[in-house]
């Protein structure tokens, strides 16, 4: 039931919930943002809540909404992906255990699904994706303007359109424990990159733009015995939940995907982004906020994608590095057999950028460009190799020092010189540089023979004299 007056936020139970709906919420407390938006809907006034992603959005309409079903009021959720209505319907389930009036007053779809116009509560999650969409824009705005009742609305980011009600905004900044790698690529060396950095034993989720892109990185990957699925928006629902479902139960470690499931989608546990076409600051907000923990993000940057990095480091990562990658490592795969999918992925790609904003690269991102440099997480691996090849080259040998000449008064006429000055140091005991030791101990004795014998033809002429 609820209690007359202010509603406080301090905890679940300060909330005036009805008994099973507390029974069912199996959390400590309420997060930041939920603390601020729950008492606020529950007193039936309509905000808009601004929080990063995984800051328990779901949870601040759905347990408003399952309070007002228990009352017989009914709650339109509307949100903008297949996935994320699942992902919904999953959490209602759990908290709606016991409680048949939720299931029957409360209607989770996505905008093209909507069966009834009525409704005591609107809610709309992930706003500023419906919004940023033309077609899912339009559905919104007949909804909107038929509805007369309490609207909320959610989002990780705050859209750009302007909506007339109480902004309730949390800390967007992004997860501080997550590193962050960013590398400056040709375009047509992501692959390869994607290949050196990928880690089977670590959960994570590769963005691409285009279907075409995601169903050439799965060729690629499972070619290169990478076990993976995607999910992208025209690929058939079964498949889709399926897939979704068998990452999050671990059968496999790599899920590619579009933007279509970078919004809001409640994956545990998840180790690492790729980003294998970079994305406006905003959207990056959205694909970073799924890295839980010590996470990691890796970002393939080319120079069409240089105003999204600038914009990315600007807003949300002033100290983060850029480099490049060595081509020796983007070198060492051979991807002829994937031409004509890299050749469709390429046109996909090409059709995704007239849809972008046109934005020009400014003189002083050039400049910057140009100085970009090797990335320190390849440096070291980089100044090993290095040092290796100079040890095996012929070139790399060290000239040998003009030896200075002997004092006779101290050195006998027979002397071998074993310990000469010029010895090279051997950098291991387990023969890095095995042939070079062989070849100097060759050198070694023959010039000691060479100098034996100028010694004895010395003597023999002192003799005859």
């Amino acid at each position: 039931m609820e209690k007359s007056g202010k509603i406080k936020g301090g905890s679940f139970k300060t909330m005036g919930l009805d008994y099973r709906l507390l029974r069912n919420i199996l959390y400590e407390g309420p997060t930041p943002i939920q603390r601020k938006t729950i008492p606020l809907i529950l007193e039936r006034r309509s905000l808009m809540g601004v929080g990063r992603t995984g800051s328990g959005k779901t949870l601040c309409y759905l347990i408003p909404a399952i309070q007002r079903a228990i009352s017989g009021e009914k709650t339109l959720v509307i949100v903008p992906t297949k996935e994320l209505v699942i992902q919904a319907r999953r959490v209602l389930k759990r908290l709606a255990r016991g409680i048949e009036e939720a299931w029957k007053l409360i209607e989770i779809c996505t905008p093209g699904k909507i069966e009834g116009m009525s409704a005591d509560m609107l809610v709309v999650d992930e706003i500023d994706r419906i919004l940023e969409e033309p077609s899912l824009k339009s559905v919104f705005d007949r909804i909107n303007e038929s509805l007369s009742c309490q609207k909320v609305f959610f989002s990780a980011t705050l859209p750009d359109h302007p909506l007339n009600m109480k902004v309730v905004e949390i800390e967007t900044r992004i997860n501080e424990t997550v590193k962050h790698f960013f590398f400056y690529i040709p375009s047509e060396s992501k692959e390869a990159a994607l290949l050196r950095i990928l880690d089977k034993t670590r959960k994570t989720i590769v963005f691409a733009a285009t279907k075409y892109a995601v169903e050439l990185l799965l060729e690629i990957l499972n070619k290169n015995n990478f076990e993976s699925r995607g999910i992208y928006s025209s690929m058939d629902d079964e498949a889709r939940r399926a897939n979704f479902r068998d990452f999050n139960t671990s059968k496999f470690s790599i899920l590619v995907v579009t933007d279509v499931a970078a919004r809001g989608l409640d994956i545990p546990y998840l180790d690492t982004v790729v980003n294998y076409d970079l994305c406006d600051e905003r959207t990056f907000l959205h694909r970073v906020g799924r890295v839980r923990g010590m996470g990691v993000q890796y970002s393939f940057v080319t120079y069409t994608d240089v105003f999204h990095f600038f914009n990315i480091q600007e807003t949300y990562l002033p100290d983060v590095e850029i480099g490049t990658i060595p081509q020796e490592y983007l070198d060492t795969y051979d991807f002829r057999e994937f031409e004509h999918l890299k050749s469709i992925a390429s046109k996909g790609h090409q059709k995704c950028l007239e849809f972008r904003r046109k934005v020009s690269v400014p003189a002083e991102y050039k400049d910057k460009i140009k100085m970009f440099k090797t990335h320190s997480m390849f440096e070291r691996r980089e100044t090993l190799l290095d040092r290796l090849n100079e040890m095996n080259s012929k070139k790399a040998l060290p000239e040998r020092e003009k030896e200075k000449p002997e004092n006779k008064e101290y050195r006998d006429q027979t002397f071998i010189p074993y310990a000469r000055k010029d010895s090279r140091i051997h950098l291991s005991a387990f023969g890095v540089a095995k042939d070079d030791y062989v070849r100097e101990r060759r050198e070694k004795f023959s010039f000691s023979i060479m100098k034996r014998k100028a010694m004895e033809r010395k003597l023999a002429k002192e003799k005859k004299k």
